[in-house]
């Protein structure tokens, strides 16, 4: 379960990094800007034109990542008090 927790957090991040992407990859089709770099994306004009996630926006997918894989932790260190709860009343 956790392991799931953490690839969707990593999801969510690849969503907001996606959008980020397409709207850049659009901004380099409408106005074919030179080689720059935002925090998450980097574009290089060099040859052929290249638009990938640097290094900063793969941290930014983990670390949503591991959010959610604590949020799981926690959810179910509460599902365990709560029937340890249950069996000390009976």
């Amino acid at each position: 379960m956790l392991l799931l927790r953490f690839i969707y957090g990593y999801l969510k991040g690849l969503i907001v990094i996606s959008i980020m992407y397409i709207v850049v990859g659009i901004t380099v089709i409408l106005f074919d800007p030179e080689s720059f770099s935002i925090i998450v994306i980097k574009y290089i004009k060099e040859g052929s034109n290249k638009l990938f996630p640097t290094l900063i926006g793969h941290l930014f997918m983990l670390f949503l990542g591991l959010i959610e894989w604590r949020k799981g932790q926690l959810e179910l260190r509460k599902r365990k008090k709560k029937r340890r709860k249950i069996y000390d009343y009976e």
